[in-house]
């Protein structure tokens, strides 16, 4: 709840600058989220499988109809088990499963292929692409000796990438709704505890397992809404 509390009040501070600007919007999102690593199948969008969600808190502000610049803090729970019915083979056998939960914030530019102008309040589609820096809190985990199901040791943070691909439609004078999926390329191999480091030296776990030549990643899958606001003359003809 803290971290979250920090986020929110960074979030309010990047956002405070820009409340005069003319093309802003400010909404949330909502999802599915699946993750890509060491445990579990590696499927690479999945929102439904998993019963993970995520959600969060979404400002931009349009500089330009094809630009935008885009900050959003976020929660999501990923979970995975190697017993599921799409793992491989060898995973089955090995029978590994976790859960963890990921607060992060964002800040990225956004691209649309065509003019979206949140000024006009005629009928405005465009397919975008986003790209960025997230900074994330998660739990630490690791497998006890002997144990198939990971247990946390603690608050650990990283870095991640996002990289967006999404449509979105202004359907009505102030609202803007998308649909989008985020890959986020983690620079941490232990979202799943398969790569465990600990503070405290006298926890002992098994070794490090996973292959090492990939950062876990986590896919987010689901729909935005956003309210424009701001002092803008109307483009109306």
């Amino acid at each position: 709840m803290k971290i979250i509390t920090k986020y929110l009040v960074l979030f309010i501070l990047l956002i405070s600058f820009q409340l005069n600007s003319q093309r802003n919007e400010i909404g949330l999102l909502f999802g599915g989220s699946n993750y890509i690593g060491d445990v579990g199948p590696t499927t690479y969008i999945d929102p439904i499988s998993y019963g993970t969600y995520s959600y969060g808190i979404l400002y931009r502000n349009n500089f330009s109809e094809r630009f935008s610049v885009r900050t959003q803090i976020s929660s999501s729970d990923i979970k995975s088990s190697d017993l599921m019915g799409n793992s491989p083979e060898y995973r089955k056998l090995r029978g590994k499963s976790f859960e963890n939960t990921i607060q992060e914030i964002t800040l990225a530019i956004d691209f649309n292929f065509t003019e979206f102008d949140v000024q006009d309040d005629k009928f405005q589609f465009s397919p975008y692409i986003s790209t960025g820096l997230s900074y994330f809190r998660y739990d630490g985990i690791h497998y006890p000796l002997g144990q198939t199901t990971a247990q946390s040791y603690g608050k650990s943070s990283d870095f991640a990438i996002p990289i967006t691909v999404g449509i979105k439609s202004k359907l009505l004078k102030t609202l803007v709704f998308g649909l989008e999926v985020t890959a986020r390329h983690t620079f941490t191999e232990n979202l799943d505890g398969s790569y465990p480091t600990f503070e405290n030296t006298e926890i002992y776990s098994e070794k490090r397992f996973g292959s090492g030549l990939s950062q876990d990643w986590i896919v987010f899958s689901g729909l935005t809404l956003t309210y424009v606001f701001g002092n803008y003359e109307c483009k109306c003809q």
